[in-house]
């Protein structure tokens, strides 16, 4: 599995310390090059972690995809970007819902909302994912707890 994260602020490399610490099993992790001091700190720190040259690159290359970017910077990105139907997206961003993010996407690629927070570099804390996902969950399970919500309005209220 080859996992990548637009985005590179503390969620995206909390999240990445805590599957480099872990025992997920993934061939590559890579990086967007938006904030090149914690994308460096991460190629530096862990051994499968490489900077992509632009998003593109990441989308292009990753069966996974981790949208880690604020609202505004994803509304301004995520349009211009070419995802495949068979990869997963999981999505940081806050207040992007589920809906919009499939207009953007596309209605065929399957897509979670997850809520990690900074203790899951130490693989502590719960995880809320919005729709129940069985891969997900998995996956977060070994960062921490995964909470599936199905209701994505009871998800929204994790935000707070």
């Amino acid at each position: 599995m080859r996992l990548g994260f637009i985005g590179t602020g503390k969620i995206a490399s909390s999240v990445i310390t805590g599957v480099c610490n872990s025992k997920i099993s993934f061939k590559k992790i890579l990086v967007s090059p938006r904030n090149r001091s914690i994308a460096q700190k991460l190629k530096r720190k862990f051994r499968k972690v490489s900077i992509a040259k632009n998003n593109q690159e990441i989308v292009n290359s990753c069966n996974w995809v981790f949208l880690a970017v604020t609202p505004k910077v994803g509304k301004k990105i995520i349009p211009s970007l070419k995802f495949r139907s068979n990869q997963k997206v999981i999505s940081f961003i806050a207040t992007i819902n589920l809906a919009q993010l499939k207009r953007t996407l596309g209605k065929k690629i399957k897509i979670v909302r997850a809520l990690p927070l900074p203790p899951i570099s130490l693989r502590k804390g719960p995880v809320p994912i919005c729709p129940p996902n069985v891969k997900v969950k998995n996956f977060f399970n070994h960062l921490g707890i995964a909470v599936e919500i199905s209701n994505e309005k009871l998800f929204t209220n994790f935000w707070c």
